[in-house]
């Protein structure tokens, strides 16, 4: 008997899973403002290490053999463009559980459940779609519905991978539902495509430093 009470003070109250919402709520907000800071910072960087290789490589006249050491500027701009996208991706990466996390804590607190309010309380004001009064990221809960065959890791590498590679064959194959998923957000394969436009940018001074300084 001793040991049935032992384990049911083992469980999770509505106490502690309202602790934990409000936690993976905080997280949420935490991680997405840290990949957005980061983005930010790492965007205003590398605009202002191309605008002083751009400026420098004006000052300088064809045949000048100090146009070289411009290419510096070049690999240092590949290189921390590749270590932003890597630090906006591990903040994403937590946004990503932490929201998966908080769907599903919702769903063991019933707050999407109407019947589940007593009737000393009121109505809210508006409902959100499901008839629950919090406020829901509708897209990725649709989404989940539709894949509830994956676990919370799967969903999450399908969707990454939907923003990142866009390769709806491969992601056909990895699902076997014969249809892509619709999880749309776009942070991360935003993020990507800055830092690849950089790195682009990077790459073509290349070039344009080597005839330069070759003329």
């Amino acid at each position: 008997m001793s040991m049935v009470k032992e384990e049911e003070g083992e469980k999770l109250s509505r106490a502690d899973l309202l602790r934990l919402h409000d936690h993976f709520a905080d997280e949420i907000r935490t991680s997405l403002d840290f990949a957005h800071r980061n983005l930010s910072f790492y965007v205003g960087l590398l605009s202002a290490l191309l605008a002083g290789v751009l400026a420098g490589l004006f000052q300088l006249h064809p045949g000048d053999r100090r146009v070289f050491g411009l290419l510096i500027g070049p690999v240092l701009v590949a290189w921390l463009a590749e270590v932003g996208y890597s630090t906006v991706a591990a903040f994403y990466h937590r946004f990503m559980d932490a929201y998966f996390t908080l769907v599903n804590v919702q769903q063991m607190l019933r707050l999407n459940d109407p019947s589940w309010v007593s009737s000393e309380v009121g109505d809210p004001y508006v409902r959100n779609k499901y008839g629950g009064f919090i406020s829901q990221w509708v897209d990725p809960i649709d989404w989940l519905k539709k894949q509830d065959q994956l676990t919370v890791e799967a969903a999450k590498q399908v969707v990454l991978a939907e923003q990142l590679v866009r390769n709806r064959d491969i992601l056909k194959n990895v699902l076997g539902k014969g249809k892509p998923p619709g999880f749309r957000a776009g942070t991360l394969l935003n993020a990507r495509r800055t830092m690849w436009a950089f790195e682009v940018a990077s790459v073509l001074l290349v070039p344009t430093i080597l005839i330069t300084g070759l003329s």
